[in-house]
């Protein structure tokens, strides 16, 4: 089934099939990457009815979206943070965003939820309230103060920077 804009926007990651989010009621998008992640057996039974009744619809989004949210992802400093699923569910929502004029991403993954926003993508929290503006990060190493902007090694003294989260 392809994209319909009419019945639905709302894209749904992992931790929205871990939660159990009801998918009986609408229609949802999500990836092939993110039905690999679920592994246990009521989620799986529950996300293949779901997808016999047309409920649940498996879209690729196209490589320039995922071009687009890698892109935006290593500007924001989160690239090597976000997993391969992450990078194909906010391609996925970009792309229903660009069809549909708006899309929904359905994630408690903060840092999914910080690109998503820079995208311009609304975010709906499952079992945490979302964000509703992006977080500012920074790299710190925790031996000497570096900060950075990127992950990697600290150039004073060797140790891994780790990603921190800057107040607002």
């Amino acid at each position: 089934m392809p994209l319909d804009c009419r019945r639905s926007t709302i894209v749904l990651d992992s931790a929205a099939m871990f939660a159990g989010v009801e998918l009986s009621y609408g229609l949802f998008y999500t990836t092939e990457g993110v039905l690999r992640e679920v592994l246990d057996s009521s989620s799986r039974m529950r996300l293949e009815f779901a997808q016999a009744s047309g409920k649940l619809v498996v879209l690729s989004p196209p490589g320039e979206h995922v071009a687009s949210v890698k892109s935006k992802a290593r500007e924001l400093g989160l690239l090597k943070e976000l997993s391969s699923t992450d990078i194909e569910v906010l391609a996925l929502a970009e792309y229903v965003k660009k069809k549909c004029g708006t899309a929904i991403l359905y994630t408690d993954d903060k840092l999914v939820q910080d690109v998503a926003l820079s995208l311009g993508i609304q975010v709906r929290g499952i079992k945490y309230v979302e964000k509703s503006r992006p977080s500012r990060y920074s790299y710190r190493c925790k031996s000497c103060g570096y900060t950075g902007t990127a992950p990697g090694r600290c150039p004073r003294c060797g140790s891994t920077l780790e990603l921190e989260v800057l107040p607002r």
